[in-house]
């Protein structure tokens, strides 16, 4: 029997999983946890889908660099797509999604049939057992996929944690709408393998309340832990002056061109020198810049936002830029924005295209506001990098930032507006690049609350007690069958 002391230093291991290629908040997620935990104490094993070379987007070798990662490989399947085949059928099947875009070879959960499911669960069954010696101490799975039943075949002993990240209980939602055969069969086993988890965590208050009700789970199960933020990176600096902005948006924009027009590839959005005039007000001073980050999809309400950044600048108003950061190539929901801005003549309005995620913080020291007016957010995390480094965000009142923004008039940190409203959006864009003073202050109070409550140290002390607790309830629960 090992005594407290020597228990307290023995190294366990813990097998994530991440069945989709890396793209978005959940895989920034997974990244960061897998480098915060104690590395005296737990062993991290990251195993991720995977799609093109070490240098395209949503390769995990290049995505989770550093990392002990074993990726399942999804390019083959692509390609298939690509030459007009189903991605399904391919040895290893193309991972499905959460979500339901046209022109994409991952298609949505909710329409696949069991002989599908069945195929993606041997997949990864048939990876898992190749590519581990043997089997973990506790599994933390990332959102609700076939890889549960992977794991639960494989390892049937093995806790599970599974880690909601908000956008399967958006597919529930739209289940529980417009059910099907196909839907309800994917609800049930949803719900099956929320079941057979130890624990369920949740990254906001809204989230919790969806999972009881969507899956079914009992309150006692579910643990909520917010995502942290990489501090070191995004922190407070001074704004760079105009010859250091220029220089930004000159790599940005002009010598590495990467927004994409709908159907294009990513570089077929391009700007001259000139055009970088926008930035640069009459006076000398520097217009205010207005940055959204994330992906193209309707939730984000990225077409609202141009719109709204549209009508301010016909009305008059201070004059503004409105930079768009991200957009994984090929995938959008609804009107593309590069469309929204020729059907309105939109001025003013930049693609960055995708970026790595440690440029983030260097474009985020360019821009004085981040406006996202999503609507039912899950959590969130780019709103809090924002508000790291002293940029001060504008978000709807609903979903994850009704957790961490504070419209206080006292101390507020940011600005809430009623979702889609866009006369509240126009108002709070005014208001923002209106007053330099008031943003700073408002941007400097965000940092400071970042700071104190969502460090990703923090965090990952959170999911190492909870590594522990789920490990120790199954070594009683075995001890006393």
């Amino acid at each position: 029997m090992l005594s407290p002391d020597e228990s307290d230093v023995l190294t366990r291991h813990v097998a994530m999983g991440f069945y989709f290629s890396p793209r978005g908040g959940s895989a920034q997620v997974a990244r960061y946890l897998c480098t915060a935990l104690d590395a005296e104490r737990w062993a991290a094993t990251l195993y991720s889908g995977s799609v093109g070379s070490p240098v395209d987007n949503g390769n995990a070798a290049m995505f989770f660099c550093g990392i002990d990662c074993r990726s399942l490989d999804y390019t083959a399947a692509r390609a298939d797509w690509l030459n007009g085949g189903d991605p399904m059928v391919a040895p290893v099947p193309m991972h499905a999604s959460f979500e339901d875009k046209a022109n994409v070879p991952d298609r949505i959960l909710l329409g696949l049939d069991d002989d599908a499911c069945r195929r993606q669960v041997r997949s990864w069954t048939d990876f898992l057992a190749l590519n581990s010696a043997r089997p973990p101490d506790v599994v933390h799975l990332h959102h609700l996929t076939p890889m549960h039943q992977a794991i639960q075949d494989l390892w049937p002993d093995v806790p599970i944690i599974t880690h909601l990240h908000g956008t399967e209980l958006k597919m529930l939602t739209l289940a529980a709408v417009a059910p099907s055969h196909w839907s309800s069969r994917w609800v049930e086993r949803m719900r099956g393998w929320a079941a057979a988890s130890q624990r369920l965590v949740v990254v906001s208050r809204q989230d919790h309340e969806l999972a009881v009700k969507l899956l079914g789970v009992e309150t006692d199960r579910l643990v909520t832990i917010a995502n942290g933020v990489d501090t070191d990176v995004f922190s407070v600096h001074e704004r760079s002056g105009s010859a250091s902005r220029r220089a930004g948006w000159q790599e940005w924009l002009v010598d590495d061109p990467r927004g994409w027009k709908p159907g294009e590839d990513a570089g077929s959005i391009r700007y001259r020198q000139e055009d970088l005039a926008a930035f640069d007000g009459d006076d000398g001073d520097l217009v205010p810049v207005v940055l959204f980050a994330g992906r193209f999809m309707q939730f984000k309400r990225l077409q609202l936002l141009i719109e709204a950044h549209e009508e301010m600048q016909r009305a008059g108003h201070p004059p503004c830029v409105l930079v768009i950061a991200g957009g994984y190539p090929g995938e959008w929901e609804g009107e593309h924005p590069y469309d929204t801005v020729q059907r309105l003549g939109a001025r003013n309005v930049f693609f960055l295209g995708w970026r790595d995620h440690h440029h983030l913080a260097e474009i985020l020291g360019c821009v004085d506001v981040f406006a996202a007016p999503s609507v039912d957010e899950p959590f969130g995390l780019v709103y809090l990098e924002a508000m790291a480094a002293g940029v001060a965000p504008i978000a709807t009142a609903t979903g994850g930032p009704l957790s961490f923004i504070n419209v206080d008039p006292q101390l507020p940190t940011g600005w809430l507006v009623a979702p889609d409203d866009r006369g509240a959006l126009v108002a709070a864009l005014v208001e923002a690049v209106s007053d330099r003073e008031q943003l700073s202050s408002r941007g400097k109070r965000a940092a400071h609350f970042v700071g104190e409550h969502y460090s990703w140290s923090q965090a990952a002390r959170s999911f190492e007690d909870l590594y522990d607790t789920v490990i120790d309830e199954t070594s009683l629960s075995a001890l006393s069958r």
